[in-house]
C-alpha cells in the first residue's frame, strides 16, 4: 500500500500540468467600428395634407438603404394612426438597421385639415419687433416660414435662424406646428393662431425649443413687402 501511494502522489503534479492551456491573443482580430448610420428615402414629400374625410389613410412609403451593402430595401412603418376625421397633425415613422446595427429613423408628418383648398395666407409677415418671415403655401392648410422666431436686428433677419419650420391651419383660427427636427433641435410652438381682418392678417405663436425665448410672438402680414 505504501508503494502506491507515492506513485499517485507523483503522478498528480503530472496530471494537472497536463491539462492546463495557454491562452493567448496571437490570432486574435480587432475590428474598430465607427458609428455611421443607413439612409431612409422617404416616397414623397415629409409634410403631407389630407382633407377630413371618412376615409383611411395610406402612406406613400419608404425605402431603406444599407451604407455597408449599397442594398435597397423596401420599408414597412411602424404601427400608426392617421385619423382622417379629427383635424390636426399625425405622424408615420420607418426604421431601419444597417449590417453593423446602426439604426436610423424618418418621419412623415401628415395634416388633417378641415380648411377650403383656395385660402392662401402665404407672403411676407413681419414681427412686431420689425424683423420678417416668409411664410409659403405647400398644400391645402400646410405652409412653412423660413424665420420662426422671427430673429434679427433692424429689420434684417438673422442668417443664423434661417430655416424652414412647417405648421399647418386645421380650423378658421387654429394653427399647429408639430414638434419637428431642425437645425436647431426639435422644436414645435403652442398658443398658436391666424387671425384675419379686411384690414390684415395676424399669426401669432410661443416657440417651443432652448435656443428660443418663451414669448408669444406676432407677426403682421405685409401685403406691400419689406
Amino acid at each position: 500500500m505504501k508503494r502506491i501511494f507515492i506513485l499517485i502522489v507523483i503522478m498528480t503534479p503530472f496530471l494537472f500540468t497536463a491539462c492546463k492551456k495557454k491562452y493567448t491573443t496571437d490570432d486574435v482580430t480587432q475590428k474598430i467600428v465607427e458609428p455611421h448610420y443607413p439612409t431612409i428615402t422617404l416616397n414623397g414629400p415629409q409634410f403631407v395634407s389630407a382633407p377630413v374625410s371618412t376615409g383611411s389613410y395610406t402612406d406613400a412609403g419608404a425605402s431603406g438603404l444599407d451604407d455597408n451593402t449599397n442594398v435597397s430595401t423596401e420599408l414597412t412603418p411602424e404601427p400608426f394612426n392617421v385619423d382622417l376625421t379629427t383635424p390636426g397633425f399625425y405622424t408615420v415613422i420607418y426604421k431601419f438597421k444597417n449590417t453593423d446595427g446602426y439604426a436610423t429613423s424618418a418621419t412623415r408628418f401628415i395634416l388633417v385639415t378641415e380648411v377650403d383648398s383656395a385660402l392662401d395666407y402665404s407672403g411676407v409677415y413681419v414681427r412686431t419687433t420689425g424683423t420678417p418671415t416668409n411664410i409659403t403655401k405647400v398644400a391645402t392648410g400646410l405652409y412653412k416660414t423660413d424665420n420662426v422666431g422671427g430673429v434679427g436686428a433692424s429689420g434684417i433677419p438673422n442668417p443664423a435662424f434661417i430655416a424652414d419650420v412647417y405648421f399647418g391651419q386645421i380650423d378658421d383660427s387654429t394653427l399647429v406646428f408639430p414638434m419637428q427636427p431642425t437645425p436647431f433641435g426639435d422644436l414645435y410652438c403652442v398658443n398658436s393662431y391666424i387671425y384675419t381682418t379686411t384690414s390684415d392678417t395676424t399669426i401669432k405663436y410661443a416657440v417651443r425649443n432652448a435656443t428660443f425665448g418663451t414669448a408669444v410672438r406676432t407677426f403682421i402680414k405685409n401685403d406691400d413687402g419689406i
